[in-house]
């Protein structure tokens, strides 16, 4: 009996799950655009590959249809992501808010292993190889690449990421694939990135670290809020703290909304515990306001904090009014800064929007538009939060893909 032919286009994270997984049964061959497989996953975790989170739920992932992400993860969760990872020889180690990575804490090793499993299992490999075209046959699929080949096959796993980073593979080739099948997109934005702030007195601060409590803040009500650390740029903010609020301050944006961004540098304290202590650095009537400050502040601090509560840093501590006191230690606790337009894809780590998931079957990843075209990771219209969140995505969907060939 002839085996099923199965192809894959895209050999990243979800690319290569679906054809360990696939080639059990198939004959698998992948289609790789690139020169090697795994780009994205090379960067992930500052190169040392956020596998997945012990604490995934539904609620860290975002889309159109969030039920999607629970039907998902019960074919396929973490607990059997980390058994198969154990199983081709990459055990877990866990580190901060449940954040999991290979236990060598190099990234590198993932895809290397990918490609020893698959070597193993006579999955064909073809790199630099584009598909441009999706054609449906009586029987099948003729997958035609860039240089005009032609390939033949039975099933298409479509594993072909986002647009987001390009410069490890992102490109906008699979939303055009699925759609030519007659999938429908949502318009792609970039999601987990750094965050446009044009008040230009904040750039001053490029460089520094803190910190701090920091909220998006729409019509009055708390969107999403983080508590980590910030990094101040040359143009608004980056740091874990701005990657864990960027989708959702890029999203109110492009929905023609107005949020604010409100960072809070004390968050262990209240607005009398913080002028409490304010009074003791003005104790010295004769020092300068923003000097008084360093006692508590990194340098550049004090003069963007005066300048936004409207104090002149060049005052005396003595001739502070009450009033004054107040908007000092209030800035402290609420700096609202207006974020600008979304910075571009080339610096997101992953995008929101791709194909609709109700036209996608959660137990198969099969399409209910085209029978035989399965659709798996970042295409889909689900990303997840920083912190492991869209690989474990990837390595779900593409398992569940390859096992229903």
């Amino acid at each position: 009996m002839n085996k099923k032919k199965v192809a894959i286009i895209g050999g990243g994270a979800s690319g290569l799950t679906a054809a360990f997984f696939a080639s059990e049964k198939c004959h698998v061959t992948l289609f790789e655009k690139q020169k090697k497989t795994g780009r994205k996953i090379l960067i992930s975790g500052n190169g040392r590959c956020n596998i997945s989170n012990r604490f995934i739920n539904s609620n860290r992932y975002h889309g159109h249809k969030k039920s999607f992400v629970n039907e998902v993860f019960k074919s396929f969760g973490a607990d059997d992501t980390k058994k198969f990872f154990a199983s081709i020889g990459i055990p877990f180690v866990e580190e901060r808010d449940g954040r999991l990575f290979p236990t060598s804490l190099q990234s590198s090793i993932v895809p290397k292993v990918f490609t020893y499993e698959l070597a193993k299992r006579n999955v064909t490999i073809n790199l630099h190889r584009r598909i441009d075209k999706i054609i449906k046959g009586k029987n099948g699929f003729n997958l035609i690449t860039a240089g005009n080949e032609e390939h033949e096959f039975d099933s298409v796993i479509l594993a072909c990421g986002s647009c987001a980073h390009p410069a490890s593979g992102g490109a906008n080739s699979g939303y055009h694939l699925a759609e030519s099948l007659g999938h429908k997109i949502y318009e792609p934005f970039p999601a987990i990135l750094p965050i446009n702030i044009p008040y230009k007195p904040l750039h001053r601060l490029q460089g520094i670290k803190q910190d701090c409590h920091i909220k998006v803040i729409c019509e009055g009500k708390t969107i999403t809020e983080a508590v980590d650390e910030i990094l101040f740029t040359g143009y608004g903010i980056s740091g874990p703290a701005s990657l864990k609020i960027s989708r959702t301050v890029n999203e109110l944006i492009i929905d023609k909304k107005s949020p604010e961004i409100s960072i809070n540098l004390f968050p262990d304290m209240n607005r009398d515990t913080l002028l409490a202590l304010l009074n003791t650095l003005w104790l010295d009537k004769g020092k300068k306001i923003s000097f008084s400050l360093l006692g508590i502040l990194k340098e550049r601090l004090p003069e963007l904090i005066l300048e936004m509560a409207k104090i002149d840093s060049e005052r005396r501590a003595g001739t502070l009014t009450e009033n004054e006191k107040l908007a000092i230690a209030e800035t402290l606790l609420d700096m609202r800064l207006a974020p600008g337009e979304p910075r571009g894809f080339e610096e997101a780590v992953a995008a929101a929007g791709g194909v609709a998931t109700s036209e996608i079957n959660p137990l198969t990843m099969e399409s209910r538009i085209t029978k035989g075209i399965y659709i798996t990771g970042e295409l889909l219209d689900i990303d997840g939060d920083s912190g492991g969140y869209n690989l474990q995505f990837a390595w779900s969907t593409g398992a569940i893909a390859g096992m229903a060939q």
